[in-house]
């Protein structure tokens, strides 16, 4: 896991810029920083290294081919890269252990044909000396993080998105993105961040940057939709051994590291599964887990912590007050909740533990349709009346109530967290940023979970836990991203997954081989913390001082009268849904930040 900034330029690059943006990602990368200069001092590849894999200083990067062509710097790992080494055998002078070293070798072998053949996260630059052109490229979910802004003299890149600010003359909000995060609640779902003219290299694309013309082109590489293989034919004992070997598969191949390897995990199932099947590979675990009063998941966790060293982050109000300030920066954008603060002593107990890689259960409820949701959606969608009533008698049965009508845009629980009407008519003239794509699934829970996936809950959390991770110099890996497993988990038949054993019922089935049938088979729980009551209580002067605040109405985005009438029906009890009050929280905390 590491943090890298590329800078072309058509002018001779300003190296003392180009240090600080680097510096400015030591955090990704603490055990070493080094850059270079290509093309008569106009292209700048610096790197900040986190040593996981081959820990000796000879992976260092930027990295370079023996011939001198290619130069690579890289952030993240390649999971199947032993497997490419025997492949590509004495085609190349091998001089390290590691996966850097099989990345160059491998795009310098076979060029973009490569990545369709790697297993990994990973956004990464390759310089190529002869052609004269910069690639830039990140993995097929997004997993790493890349970004980029076109200047008037070149083009800069970076991990993150504070390095890359120091090359704008002044920093202004993209209201579009505020206008289309506010109405429809919709972030990192395109390649549209909340500042002006920075963008993210989308996922499953790579750019090419011709450096004798100064153009750039970018392609996709990877489509998700065109890899869901036809599983329609094949019957429930067959697709249930499949998925429990590519799970076991992916969760395996994520534990490859030469430091201390543990797990993120919750009371849920899929983390029931990571735990279960990660202790079985390893023997034992450092496992981490957050636990609020009243909102604990303990009881759960330790339900299948056998094995493992369990370290709690307690967390109470002044823990999460304290650390807002230090998320607000990390993060850099408007993030998504209490939870998210959390993590930050998580990942302290990880440091504390020596502790350097760490595994998450996420994309699992994507994948496998685990969303109460996606189950609401299968009951109403069938057409004949008797297979309606068959489902809606599957879902009382497993959710202990009639399935109520709900929108595919609803959030996980079915509710609504969004107040449209209270944004200012200055904002309702700003270009909305790209809405979701048609993913043409004709099924409408493959759909709903596709636009999940790619383009709103998976994309921004994984955003979320890269900031979080990455500020304490921990690695975080997400296993059920395995592209082989989420791919074949997609030509899964939703007949196999929504039953009356819940959603996802074919992965539950595999987990109750492992976990007890309490926990395997227990409902999705999305309530995690004690946001809604904090909102109308311990943190009600706050909402209401940015509220009333000269900054919150000079902004232009939210009408102050129309959003404190809207907080005061949240005070007399509306409070199924709190995101609304936590989006202008978020944003302005965030606008103090980098804009003020």
């Amino acid at each position: 896991m590491c943090g890298l900034v590329a800078v072309w330029q058509r002018a001779k690059v300003d190296c003392k810029l180009a240090n600080a943006a680097l510096q400015s990602l030591t955090h990704r990368g603490p055990d070493a920083q080094a850059s270079t200069l290509h093309e008569d001092g106009r292209l700048y590849l610096g790197h900040a290294r986190l040593k996981i894999i081959d820990t000796g200083d000879a992976s260092n990067q930027p990295f370079m081919s023996p011939c001198g062509r290619w130069v690579l710097i890289y952030n993240g790992e390649i999971y199947n890269f032993c497997e490419l080494r025997r492949d590509i055998g004495d085609r190349w002078q091998w001089r390290t252990s590691g996966d850097t070293e099989v990345l160059l070798a491998a795009w310098a072998l076979w060029g973009p044909d490569c990545l369709d053949r790697l297993v990994g996260m990973f956004a990464f630059a390759v310089y190529d000396a002869v052609d004269r052109a910069l690639f830039m490229v990140r993995d097929r979910f997004g997993i790493k993080p890349l970004y980029h802004l076109a200047t008037a003299s070149g083009q800069v890149f970076a991990s993150e998105i504070p390095p890359i600010l120091q090359f704008q003359d002044v920093v202004r909000a993209d209201e579009g993105t505020i206008r289309t995060y506010l109405e429809a609640g919709l972030y990192d779902h395109s390649d549209r961040t909340f500042f002006r003219g920075v963008h993210a290299l989308e996922a499953g694309t790579f750019m090419r940057v011709d450096l004798r013309a100064g153009s750039a082109e970018t392609r996709r590489w990877y489509r998700f939709a065109d890899c869901i293989p036809d599983l329609a034919g094949a019957n429930a004992d067959e697709l249930t051994n499949e998925t429990e070997r590519l799970l076991l598969q992916a969760v395996s191949s994520h534990l490859i590291a030469d430091v201390q390897t543990g797990l993120n995990v919750s009371g849920g199932v899929d983390s029931s599964m990571l735990v279960r099947s990660a202790i079985g590979e390893l023997g034992h675990a450092h496992l981490f887990t957050q636990d609020y009063e009243g909102y604990s998941e303990l009881p759960w966790v330790l339900e299948v912590a056998d094995g493992g060293t369990l370290h709690v982050a307690q967390l109470d109000l002044t823990a999460i007050t304290g650390y807002l300030p230090f998320t607000v920066s990390s993060q850099a954008e408007p993030f998504g909740g209490v939870p998210v603060c959390g993590y930050n002593l998580l990942y302290e107990l990880a440091v504390q533990h020596n502790v350097t890689v760490l595994l998450d259960g996420n994309g699992i409820d994507e994948t496998f349709l685990g969303y109460k949701r996606y189950h609401l959606l299968y009951a109403q969608s069938a057409v004949d009346p008797a297979i309606r009533e068959q489902r809606a008698s599957d879902f009382a049965e497993f959710w202990g109530q009639r399935p109520l009508s709900v929108s595919s845009t609803a959030s996980i629980d079915g509710s609504s967290g969004l107040r449209p009407e209270t944004i200012s008519q200055q904002l309702i003239s700003a270009e909305p940023a790209e809405m979701i794509p048609d993913f043409s699934f004709e099924d409408p829970i493959r759909q709903a979970a596709a636009i999940d996936l790619l383009h709103t809950k998976v994309p921004r959390s994984l955003r979320f836990n890269d900031r979080l991770s990455m500020a304490h110099s921990r690695e975080l890996r997400v296993p059920f991203l395995d592209h082989r497993l989420a791919e074949f988990a997609f030509g899964i038949p939703t007949h196999h997954l929504l039953t009356k054993f819940g959603s996802k019922a074919l992965f539950r089935s595999i987990v109750a081989r492992r976990a007890p049938r309490s926990v395997a088979y227990a409902p999705k729980r999305s309530v995690q913390s004690p946001q809604r009551e904090w909102l109308a209580g311990a943190w009600r002067t706050m909402i209401e001082d940015i509220l009333s605040s000269e900054s919150f109405a000079d902004r232009g985005w939210v009408d102050p009268d129309l959003a404190r009438r809207a907080y005061a029906r949240y005070l007399d009890g509306e409070q199924e849904n709190s995101f609304f009050i936590w989006q202008w929280l978020s944003l302005e905390l965030w606008a103090r930040r980098y804009l003020d």
